[in-house]
């Protein structure tokens, strides 16, 4: 016999009808199963040998274990169907390749051990074989340079790595010893192409899957000064696809020439449109309160013509709390100025830090490192307040006693209730600032809140100066109430028209304000379906209605067109009335967890035009706070070791972050973790 055909574990035996004719010869080759491939080995031998102890045959002959080291590489295949669909009974499959090779009971496993030793074994010794192939087993890797460049680009951009991290030696000798040997150093140059290039790859990709749908792009927009001095405008898209999941891509992070004004802002961000061929699918822009964002809305709507205008302008609702509240701090400022102190002397000092930390032992609360707030951000003095409440005793012992602070108890008892007074205010900035939901639809709710809690405060002692400063600016920009927010909210199953109307009214007595009506509510629906109805009831026909054909009959027969045409005129009541008919959705539909977009998915059929015009409202959102999420990204990439970076390269790299993250789904969903982190050793989250 053949010494290559015998192995160290004695004789094989496959299937055979008689313990006799079993006659599996083996290759003396060591197995070969290093630890990161050894399950797959053990996956194949364990099938073969659960099959292989089973008695069978006519003579009852269990099959023994089959021990040779190719079933770590090959599996049995009882019914084995080619490329041609022919079956060719029992066969021998390569877990690598999807090779078959006879393994009836008069064959050995010379040609399966062949096989593996010539073709697989040198590539699995050097750790070249990797991602599942066509036969469920593992398919041979072969090592791209081109696609390792792109990809180490598409890393460094979307990890906010410098230039040179594939020209660092330790990469390099980590790559080459422990992944790839094949690996050379990238230079900083040839990276820095890299990025351009798979920018490039990635932004016409994206243009032509935008081109492939109907609904229309909502933006949103702010500006932003850079360490270098120089003002850059970010254009962040956002839109829902046809599987209805809701997307946001920085689509541009431009530098903007001085002066910053209507004119540029809006030649840059037209300019945008024009590059991505979207000019004909913009529906709404999201800006901050600056008088020159309003200034440039003139001119998008003179030279835009084929803009829905009453829609198209949204003032950024988190801007206006943030305004709002600002007014509303200024009145407790003595109060808040104390206990910042408080926390600023404690902070700034690492001998005080570790005094205050004994402190806390000995009043029994756990030792903390105490943080302030940032002035101009409201968010973060509540977070401040929140943090404090079981260590207000011992604070105010120890600053009493090493500093000239004067920090009261009742400078806390104000404190804590403004705190509790902005809660509602803290709840709607968290929500409206989401990005990968809707937010259109949960403004009146919120709009609701903020103004019961008015109603419910304006009266207290401490708070009658506070309210009429904030509900003053709040009334200035919601008396006029935006109409997308009340169409929208319509579109939500859980609110629809007479929730909506509820809202509005109940706003309008805690304000003592008049908003639109339940007649005029009614009217802006009906003309806006009837707008979408106009443009999209002869694409929608074809494809949504599913009738029941009608028997063969001649043209003219004209029992058959009366027929037909009573059908029509049957389905003629609208789609927005047979909507508003369905009962809303309450609390026993368990809305807890409630998907707005799953809901109209499921029921596009059903509203064909409707769900196109619930698509387009339902994707605007209410803040600027996706594009000023690209300022924090920016600070860390255009900072002090690379303050010259071109406004190219920080166009290429800002946008390509943001859309590997979105492909790899690591997007955050809303901006209320930016400080939460910051106090995260700071019992935010117990009870107020």
């Amino acid at each position: 016999m053949d010494p290559e055909h015998l192995h160290q574990g004695g004789r094989d035996h496959s299937d055979s009808e008689s313990s006799d004719s079993s006659h599996d010869e083996h290759e003396a080759t060591p197995s070969i199963s290093p630890p990161q491939m050894g399950s797959i080995g053990e996956a194949g031998s364990n099938i073969v040998a659960a099959a292989g102890s089973t008695a069978t045959g006519t003579c009852g002959a269990k099959k023994r274990r089959l021990t040779s080291y190719v079933w770590e590489h090959f599996q049995k295949v009882e019914n084995f169907i080619d490329k041609h669909g022919i079956s060719q009974g029992k066969r021998a499959v390569c877990n690598y390749c999807g090779s078959d090779f006879s393994c009836n009971s008069n064959h050995g496993t010379g040609s399966t051990g062949r096989h593996f030793k010539n073709i697989h074994k040198k590539d699995l010794e050097e750790g070249r074989l990797g991602s599942s192939g066509p036969s469920g087993g593992l398919s041979k890797f072969k090592y791209s340079k081109p696609k390792m460049r792109e990809g180490l680009a598409r890393y460094v951009a979307a990890a906010e790595q410098p230039f040179t991290f594939g020209d660092d030696i330790r990469f390099e000798y980590f790559v080459k010893n422990y992944l790839n040997p094949e690996f050379s150093k990238v230079s900083r140059n040839t990276t820095r192409s890299d990025c351009l290039g798979a920018f490039g790859k990635t932004r016409k990709e994206m243009i032509t899957e935008i081109k492939k749908f109907d609904s229309t792009i909502s933006f949103t927009s702010d500006m932003w000064s850079g360490i270098n001095n120089l003002g850059y405008i970010c254009v962040t898209a956002h839109y829902i696809d046809s599987s209805w999941i809701l997307n946001k891509r920085i689509i541009a992070f431009r530098l903007m020439e001085h002066p910053h004004n209507a004119n540029q802002i809006f030649q840059c961000i037209s300019g945008v449109f024009r590059e991505f061929e979207i000019v004909d699918k913009v529906f709404s822009i999201t800006f901050d309160n600056h008088t020159a964002n309003s200034a440039a809305i003139e001119l998008f709507k003179v030279n835009m013509t084929n803009l829905r205008c009453q829609f198209f302008h949204m003032r950024c609702v988190c801007h206006i709390i943030n305004l709002v509240v600002q007014d509303g701090l200024e009145s407790i400022a003595p109060q808040i100025k104390n206990i910042r102190n408080a926390l600023l002397f404690i902070a700034t000092s690492g001998v005080r830090q570790q005094e205050f930390d004994a402190l806390c032992k000995s009043y029994n609360v756990k030792p903390k490192r105490m943080k302030t707030d940032m002035k101009i951000r409201w968010n973060s003095t509540f977070l401040m307040l929140k943090s404090c409440r079981k260590h207000t005793d011992v604070i105010t012992a120890f600053v009493n006693a090493k500093s000239n602070c004067s920090l009261t108890h009742s400078d806390w008892i104000i404190a804590f209730e403004f705190m509790k007074f902005l809660k509602v205010f803290y709840a709607a900035t968290c929500a409206l600032s989401g990005v990968r939901y809707p937010t259109s639809c949960l403004v009146l709710n919120h709009l609701y809140n903020i103004s019961f809690t008015f109603n419910t405060y304006r009266t207290e002692t401490n708070f009658v100066a506070a309210c009429i400063n904030m509900e003053s600016k709040f009334k200035k920009y919601f008396k006029d109430m935006p109409k997308i927010f009340i169409v929208a909210a319509v579109m939500d199953p859980r609110i629809k028209l007479d929730a909506a109307q509820m809202l509005l009214d109940g706003i309008s007595v805690n304000l003592m304000i008049t908003l639109p009506s339940l007649t005029e509510v009614n009217s802006l629906l009906t003309n806006l379906y009837a707008s979408y109805e106009s443009k999209f009831a002869s694409t929608t026909m074809a494809t949504s209605v599913t009738s029941v054909p009608l028997p063969s009959t001649s043209s003219n027969d004209p029992s058959w067109s009366l027929i037909s045409k009573k059908g029509k005129s049957a389905s003629a009541r609208s789609e927005l009335v047979k909507y508003l008919e369905i009962e809303r959705l309450t609390e026993n539909n368990d809305l807890k967890n409630f998907d707005i977009l799953d809901w109209w998915k499921k029921n596009e059929r059903t509203f064909p035009i409707l769900s196109i015009m619930a698509r387009d409202v339902l994707t605007a959102p209410v803040s600027s706070v996706a594009s000023e999420s690209a300022f924090s990204a920016g600070k860390r990439v255009l900072d002090e070791k690379r303050s010259r970076l071109a406004p190219d390269i920080l166009d290429c790299l800002l946008c390509l972050k943001d859309w590997e993250d979105a492909r790899l789904g690591i997007q955050k969903r809303s901006a209320k973790d930016e400080f939460r982190d910051y106090f995260s050793d700071s019992d935010i989250d117990g009870d107020d």
